[in-house]
């Protein structure tokens, strides 16, 4: 079990998300600054924006079961990995399945920089490691 500040904040931002519940995580973790890409584009500026963008879609469904698999962090530079397996289901009823690799920079207990990859770019993340060496990619 993590003894520092960031093990035990990764550990509760995984919890909530295994719990379904990844807004909730958001705001406790997200820096107010924090920046987000996805497959190395600009998602979100800052937090205010991520979650603008983010609520929409997560508000709409009607269950989400969080699966959050193949976390690895490296404490000391304080930067974390996982895939995320979480599947929700949409208004219209259907079953959709998430398949992403998540890497997070934190500084003083909030994520200030993630980085989510999916399809071929998230299969080149872990073709170098992400999963196993995060530090990698900083």
């Amino acid at each position: 079990m993590p003894a520092n500040l960031f093990g035990l904040n990764v550990i509760g931002q995984i919890a909530l998300l295994n719990e379904g519940k990844p807004l909730e995580a958001f705001d406790q973790y997200f820096a107010p600054d924090g920046v987000m890409y996805a497959n190395g584009k600009i998602f979100a500026r800052d937090a205010s924006e991520g979650r603008r963008k983010q609520e929409p879609y997560i508000n709409s469904a009607t269950s989400i079961s969080g699966s959050i698999v193949d976390l690895i962090m490296s404490e000391e530079k304080e930067i974390c990995a996982f895939r995320n397996r979480s599947t929700f289901v949409a208004p219209d009823r259907k079953k959709h399945q998430i398949d992403g690799v998540c890497w997070q920079r934190w500084f003083a207990g909030k994520v200030v920089e993630e980085r989510y990859f999916d399809g071929d770019e998230m299969q080149k993340m872990l073709n170098i490691g992400i999963l196993t060496s995060p530090e990698k990619i900083a």
